[in-house]
């Protein structure tokens, strides 16, 4: 089973050191970092002192950052493991179409690029897309290219979803609109460049890479789209947590 700890500093109490406690879902295990308050009340020492406590904390896994602690000590997420992916997509509405923004894995060559996406894609849907009817795919390879094509007779997963369920892959550089309403994206690319225009209506849009820029960009441009931050989600999933599990 595969495990994934985040480290996450989001309470606060009187102690001397953090204070961790775990918790274990079906995919992935939590470890949480409680720092003491009084590390809080002076910030150019907690400046100092974090980076050597970051290092150790991250070192088994993933790590996160709570609100309280981003304000004080520069730090941008990375996009998430894909066990916590699956946990922030299997949380929220179901929909019948999906975008995904596939991450660009640096490979010159088309075939062990998608082959690299199709791999990442296994890992966060599995078998979890039969109540599909839109599966549309935006690759790096295809950016510069105003075209859509079918991947099933190239990759063995995406014809193994074809042969299933009769749900063909689509890849394309770009959203399309037509056929994606109320659907989701998943956005796993960082830096990824939205294009808002295109973007179909009333998207629910889950940035794995918690970007303000992409944040600010959907709520001025394109208010039908429901923008949620796997950052953001995360920080609130343990909050429930701890709240619910301290007691």
């Amino acid at each position: 089973m595969p495990v994934v700890r985040s480290g996450l500093g989001n309470f606060f109490i009187q102690r001397n050191r953090p204070l961790m406690w775990q918790e274990a879902e079906e995919e992935a295990s939590f470890s949480f970092y409680m720092l003491p308050e009084n590390w809080m009340k002076k910030p150019d020492k907690l400046k100092k002192r974090l980076p050597e406590w970051l290092e150790w904390a991250g070192s088994s896994g993933q790590l996160w950052l709570a609100p309280e602690i981003r304000r004080i000590y520069a730090w941008r997420p990375g996009v998430p493991e894909t066990e916590l992916m699956r946990l922030f997509w299997k949380e929220q509405k179901s929909c019948r179409s999906m975008i995904v923004v596939m991450p660009d894995f640096g490979k010159e060559d088309f075939y062990e690029e998608i082959g690299e996406e199709a791999d990442c894609l296994r890992q966060f849907l599995g078998e979890d897309y039969g109540a599909l009817n839109g599966l549309l795919l935006i690759s790096r390879v295809l950016e510069n290219e105003e075209i859509q094509i079918s991947l099933e007779e190239e990759v063995p997963y995406y014809a193994h979803i074809y042969q299933d369920t009769g749900l063909p892959v689509i890849c394309a550089g770009t959203a399309a609109a037509h056929g994606f309403d109320d659907g989701i994206c998943i956005d796993m690319r960082p830096g990824y460049r939205i294009p808002f225009r295109k973007l179909p209506r009333k998207l629910l849009y889950l940035d794995m890479t918690s970007d303000p820029e992409k944040e600010r960009l959907l709520s001025v441009k394109r208010k039908d789209i429901c923008y949620v931050s796997a950052l953001n989600f995360l920080d609130t999933y343990v909050r429930k947590r701890y709240n619910t599990n301290r007691y």
